[in-house]
């Protein structure tokens, strides 16, 4: 047994390179500079699912083509990779047969295992592994995803046993070191990660995502943490989620960027600390509207201090492939966006993230399955949502 686990935990330190610090350059960044070039600019974007059990397989060697350019400006592009790459048949008895075939839960996976490669050879350099489905296939899913990262050198984040799924990756660039981590608060049981067992960094018990900013803190001067929270379809948040974001912001976190909703919601700044509530999905096949719109987070970080935050309008085809989109159809993502943010007192203008004044106050998503259906729209008092429009008071 003890054999065992020294194996696992070599193949994720060298999946992960997460103890060195390690300046990445991805073959598309090497090709072509970022534009900062005197600082270090990080993208972030939302979920990326490139086999689904509704659409099948995606065309995954030219998944990225509508972003790959946008991905060259970057110093490292950090994505959620939303499900197990394996060809195993074990699948996860922590979720409702019954709740699968009803459409309500999903059991995910890919079998591709070029995918890394893919997304490595896209521009990604760092993905963050910490969600509700990447253990959908038990450990021995896992464990094929960490081998098959490991084997396209493409470091990972939030997953393996208990130490590395905690650990930061550290990049070193431009004088700077910062610190990812991917935490999930969304968690079926089994699925988060022990000492002797591989699963997710799990931010249930609070104490553990603390310890593990405050840890990635100390060895660098920004931390960035991606997690996966709230409900799934609504615009509005839990109040799970905003006492999370204060946490984190607490703790020694630079950046908050939330996933799991598959839709857009908005953005709060935490003291100097901005909370991207949730980016939606990214690479992901749906037929619904507002889960095909999508931004990437653009963030710059200086010598002493996060110098900006800016966010690229992104539309996402049916089949699952992120396109950025400028002129009236990147205006009408960036509008739907500043319609969230209202409650948060911040606006977007001109694809950059500014504080605003006081213009609606903040309610909740309180639908009891935390699903985003039934959220409270709080009387006459709100204006009611339609279309992509936020619910928001007046």
């Amino acid at each position: 047994m003890k054999t065992f686990l020294f194996r696992i935990r070599r193949a994720i330190f060298f999946g992960s390179m997460g103890l060195g610090l390690i300046y990445i350059r991805t073959r598309q960044a090497r090709a072509q500079q970022p534009a900062d070039s005197g600082r270090t600019v990080i993208e972030v974007a939302g979920d990326v699912l490139p086999e689904s059990s509704w659409k099948g397989e995606q065309d995954a060697p030219h998944l990225f083509d509508g972003v790959q350019e946008e991905f060259g400006r970057a110093d490292l592009v950090f994505v959620n990779l939303e499900e197990p790459i394996t060809s195993t048949h074990t699948v996860t008895r922590s979720k409702s047969p019954a709740a699968v075939r009803a459409g309500k839960d999903y059991i995910l996976h890919a079998s591709n295992p070029a995918i890394p490669g893919i997304m490595k050879d896209a521009g990604i350099g760092l993905v963050g592994l910490a969600n509700n489905h990447m253990m959908d296939y038990t450990t021995a899913g896992l464990s094929d995803t960490l081998r098959f990262f490991q084997r396209a050198q493409l470091p990972n984040v939030g997953a393996g046993l208990e130490e590395d799924a905690e650990r930061a990756f550290i990049l070193k660039s431009h004088g700077l070191r910062i610190a990812f981590l991917a935490f999930t608060d969304v968690v079926p049981p089994g699925y988060e990660a022990t000492p002797d067992r591989l699963g997710v960094a799990s931010s249930k018990d609070e104490d553990v995502l603390v310890q593990a900013i405050k840890r990635a803190r100390q060895q660098a001067n920004f931390v960035v943490l991606m997690i996966h929270w709230g409900g799934q379809g609504g615009h509005l948040i839990t109040s799970r989620q905003h006492q999370l974001a204060r946490v984190a912001a607490e703790s020694g976190c630079d950046a908050v960027v939330g996933m799991h909703p598959h839709v857009l919601q908005g953005i709060e700044y935490v003291g100097e600390v901005p909370v991207f509530y949730s980016i939606g999905n990214f690479a992901f096949p749906s037929s619904r509207p507002a889960a095909r719109e999508s931004v990437i987070v653009r963030l710059g970080f200086g010598s002493q201090k996060l110098e900006s935050v800016e966010i690229v309008p992104v539309e996402i085809s049916s089949q699952g492939a992120p396109q950025i989109v400028s002129g009236a159809e990147g205006e009408e993502v960036l509008s739907h966006l500043d319609g969230f943010c209202r409650m948060f007192d911040t606006r977007i203008e001109s694809g950059a993230l500014g504080r605003g004044p006081v213009r609606a106050q903040l309610i909740y998503d309180s639908a009891p399955d935390h699903q985003g259906r039934g959220a409270r729209r709080g009387g006459s008092r709100h204006k009611k949502s339609t279309g992509n429009q936020a619910a928001f008071v007046n």
